[in-house]
């Protein structure tokens, strides 16, 4: 599963709009569209009640927002931990007949 499409998912679940969520992810209120509409396919649930004054969570996207939360927090630690790592380093002997 695309990490950025649970990403666009909980930021729409915050603000509860698609404009808003385009706007704070910087991407067209159309690519927040696909994005959503191809997380509910590959899960085989609708996510958001599509309103007039925004979109609010159904009973299965408040299901997996907190686990959509946790899979982004293990990405975040993720990189933190290959950040801590630092770049390679040592010595390297090259030979030659």
């Amino acid at each position: 599963m695309d990490t950025r499409l649970l990403t666009t998912f909980t930021v729409l679940a915050r603000t509860g709009g698609f404009t808003a969520a385009a706007a704070e992810l910087h991407l067209a209120q159309s690519t927040v569209t696909v994005h959503i509409r191809t997380l509910e396919q590959d899960l085989g649930v609708r996510l958001f009640d599509r309103l007039p004054g925004g979109a609010l969570l159904t009973d299965a996207g408040r299901r997996l927002l907190e686990r959509a939360e946790e899979v982004l927090d293990a990405v975040a630690r993720l990189r933190a931990a290959s950040a801590e790592a630092g770049a390679v380093s040592g010595r390297v002997v090259i030979g030659s007949p």
